[in-house]
Order: C-alpha cells, then structure tokens, then sequence
C-alpha cells in the first residue's frame, strides 16, 4: 500500500525551525565582539540576527554594538574568530524544538524522503547535526555553499529535491526567507511561529504553526 508522504520531500529550515541555536550562536558572537574590544549583544537580540549566515550576523552584531559599516577586512577577521569558538561550542546549548524529532518520525514512517536546507554552511550545518546524533534522519544537508546560492534563492531548495529525488517539497522555516525561498522554488511553506523570524509575510505561507504535534497533519495537507 503507497504510503501518504511518498514522493514528497520535507525541507527544514535549521536555525529557528529545527534547532534552537540562538545560545551557542551568541556566544560565538560575543566571542568575536569581545576579542576586539566590543560590547557583547544581550541574547535576546540575537535571535533576530540570525538566518542569512555568519557574516551577516556578524555585520548586524557589529552594528548592534556600535560599528554601522565594518570594513571586509574587519567582518574577515570576526567571521575567524567566530567560526573557530562555534565549530568548538556547536552544540553547547543548541537542542531540536520540542517535538520535532517526533515529527520528522512521523513523517519519515509515511514515506517522506527529509533534508535540511540552512543558510549556514553545509560543514557547520553536518557538525550540528552530527553533535545532536541526527545525522540518520537526512537524506540531504544542503547549506548556503552548497547549491553557490543562499535562500531566498530558489537552488538551495531545488538541490534538496534533487538529492532525495522525491520530486513534490514542503518547506518548513520560520522566516520571511524560506517563505520568499518556498514561493521561488514553486512550494508551499509552513511557518514555525516560535522561530527567530522577522514573519510579516506570513500570510503569504500555506499554513502557521505554534508546536511540532501540528506538523505531520499539515505536511500531508501541503502535499496534497
């Protein structure tokens, strides 16, 4: 019997959606803020920098702290420091949302193919996972390198269709970026409210929810 999810892809955003990283990612910041003598940014504004990688982080933490326009030399330096503190510290703190490894669970037993599909870098974004002992459930971990575009571009997105081979996708993310990213590529998109955000297009998404157990139900809806 052809089982409810198969041919269809589940893409998962990272930061946000399916790990909540906004601890360890701090303090990597704040790690290269503080090295050269800047201010560290308090935790809770942290959440908003994240989701267009490293080095944008990185400009918006420095702009936090007082340093609007960083030379690429400047952002170069933090972008090191910072990487060689988080690949130590990746999973310090970073934990999957309650009820997601559940829903990927579920998902998988109806015959969805998974990947993640993360404006991080795809080595950091295989470490985390790796740390968390989540490897097993991916068929693909594409990250900003991977496809030579990040979201909202739709080839990220396009590159983990064509590693699972699963030809129909549902996106998950928690951002105006996987929703601009799931509308490019052609998919419908389902909005973690509790993620890091900014959300003002969530209109634009198929359908919102507030905690993983609504996952599967809205998946089989999305894919049908």
């Amino acid at each position: 019997m052809r089982r409810p999810l198969e041919g269809v892809t589940v893409l998962f955003d990272l930061d946000g959606t399916l790990v909540d990283t906004a601890g360890d990612l701090a303090a990597a910041m704040n790690h290269a803020l503080t090295a050269s003598g800047h201010a560290p940014v308090p935790l809770a504004n942290v959440r908003h920098l994240v989701g267009h990688g490293a080095r944008a982080m990185l400009a918006r933490g420095l702009g936090e702290a007082g340093i609007a326009d960083p030379t690429s030399a400047e952002l170069d330096a933090h972008v090191a420091v910072f990487l060689e503190f988080y690949m130590a510290h990746i999973a310090d703190t970073s934990r999957p949302f309650p009820g997601a490894v559940d829903a990927i669970e579920a998902i998988i037993a109806e015959g969805a193919a998974v990947a993640i599909c993360t404006n991080k870098r795809e080595a950091w974004a295989r470490a985390l996972i790796g740390a968390l002992g989540l490897t097993r459930y991916f068929d693909s971990i594409v990250g900003a390198d991977t496809a030579g575009a990040a979201k909202p571009d739709k080839r990220p997105l396009q590159r983990c269709i064509a590693d699972t081979g699963a030809p129909k996708g549902v996106f998950v993310g928690d951002s105006d970026t996987d929703i601009r990213a799931a509308d490019a590529a052609g998919m419908p998109c389902l909005a973690a409210l509790f993620g890091y955000g900014p959300l003002d297009l969530c209109d634009r998404a198929f359908a919102r929810f507030s905690n993983y157990e609504e996952v599967p139900a809205l998946v089989r809806r999305a894919a049908n």
